[in-house]
């Protein structure tokens, strides 16, 4: 006969079992506690390095891979990591942009780093730099293309550039401030898909709601990403077309002899348009610049069009070709500026009524210009001249090739030209 427990010894029995069940729970969860708290860094980051960009900055340091970095920046001349209102830039990865500075105004910067859950290591020491307007100093990039072209157009979709030239010349890359090989692009890659025999010269680019590339014999490419493109069944019915560009609803495409052609739809066939009075000149380039459409050409020829269909000659106030235009809402008022050969740059408050041209800053053509934060116009053998009111310019150059086409990407400027020249300013 087995023994035989009393209701209380039962009890204790069970009491204890429980209590020893629940010291044993807490001391596993303390054990992993402890076990899953790692270390912090002995180290602080280190090569910290700051350099400034256009309302930016780049941070630069030695990256080990099982750490994580912290940034933290602000106005002056100190910084503390984690204090009250500091900005924070989390999971950093060298080199890493800093966006939304202020230009002129000096920043601090210092970097502390953790190791999975642990908490921060010590600080780095503090940087400081002061950003400033791009346009001033130049880089080259590789020349584009096994057999360079000369790039003619340049157009950017807000996350990728694509420049296209000579001999069906198209290149792609997506925009990478950080990128210094090559400058402003993670890479530049040729088509995935391409018309088939199509090796006509394209003269310029555009981007609407899709890439859209012009050839000088009329024919029109399209592309969503810029790498895979399609000949356009309803080509321009004239040859020597020489730039494209597209808004409100509407692309325009100019070219020799005053030719103007619009479609709203590169699927809608092209129709001719005029201007009052009729130019015969050779037109170089078209805009559209705060709601007002822009056409420049040869022998000083410039002509503006509130829609795209009707077009006006406006006196330019010089018999040298204009070759592009660009404009800006300053705080001193709107000014638009165009400029050509000989360093020629004249400039307009309406776009209407044009003044006669500012001292050249140079004497080299100039065959484009864009604003992004300042005026910055490009031209013959590499020669760039800046403006911050359109007004007073200063010369610099960029290598020794030619530029046909200037744009401006978040925080840099960057130009195209002959021999497949790529050349960047942040």
């Amino acid at each position: 006969m087995g023994v035989g427990y009393s209701a209380a010894h039962r009890f204790r029995f069970g009491y204890f079992t429980v209590i020893f069940r629940v010291l044993g729970l807490a001391f596993s969860i303390a054990l992993a506690g402890c076990h899953f708290q790692t270390d912090p860094p002995g180290e602080a980051p280190t090569g910290v390095a700051v350099a400034p960009g256009d309302g930016r900055a780049i941070v630069s340091f030695d990256q080990q891979p099982d750490l994580t970095y912290w940034i933290f920046f602000q106005p002056g001349s100190s910084v503390a990591p984690a204090a009250p209102g500091v900005p924070i830039l989390r999971g950093a990865a060298s080199p890493q942009v800093v966006a939304n500075l202020t230009n002129g105004t000096q920043y601090a910067f210092v970097m502390n780093a953790t190791r999975d859950d642990s908490s921060a290591g010590p600080s780095s020491a503090i940087v400081t730099t002061t950003p400033r307007l791009a346009g001033a100093s130049w880089v080259s990039g590789a020349a584009l293309g096994a057999v360079p072209q000369n790039l003619n157009g340049l157009a950017f979709n807000g996350t990728r550039l694509v420049a296209v030239g000579n001999s069906a010349a198209v290149f792609a890359g997506d925009y990478n401030y950080a990128s210094t090989s090559p400058p402003g692009v993670t890479a530049w890659l040729p088509p995935t898909t391409f018309p088939a025999g199509f090796t006509s010269n394209l003269s310029g680019v555009t981007y609407g709601n899709q890439f859209a590339a012009l050839a000088a014999n009329g024919s029109t490419l399209t592309s969503a990403d810029g790498l895979a493109w399609t000949l356009v069944a309803n080509a321009i019915p004239s040859a020597g077309m020489n730039a494209i560009t597209v808004g409100a609803g509407l692309f325009v495409a100019v070219g020799d002899g005053g030719a103007i052609f619009t479609s709203p739809d590169l699927l809608v066939p092209w129709t001719q348009r005029g201007s009052v009075p009729t130019t015969t000149e050779d037109l170089y380039s078209v805009s559209l610049l705060n709601g007002l459409f822009v056409a420049t050409g040869a022998n000083g020829t410039l002509l503006t069009s509130p829609e795209g269909a009707n077009w006006t000659a406006r006196n330019s106030n010089t018999p040298n070709a204009l070759r592009g235009a660009a404009f800006a809402a300053l705080t001193g008022g709107p000014r638009y500026v165009v400029v050509g050969d000989a360093g020629t740059i004249v400039t307009s408050a309406d776009g209407i009524t044009w003044d006669s041209p500012v001292a050249p800053p140079l004497a080299a053509n100039l065959t484009s210009v864009v604003f992004g934060s300042r005026f910055v116009a490009v031209g013959q053998g590499g020669a760039v001249a800046y403006s911050d009111d359109g007004l007073n310019w200063t010369q610099t150059t960029a290598g020794t090739n030619d530029l046909a086409r200037v744009l401006f990407a978040p925080g840099m400027y960057i130009a195209v030209g002959s021999a497949g020249a790529n050349v960047v300013s942040k």
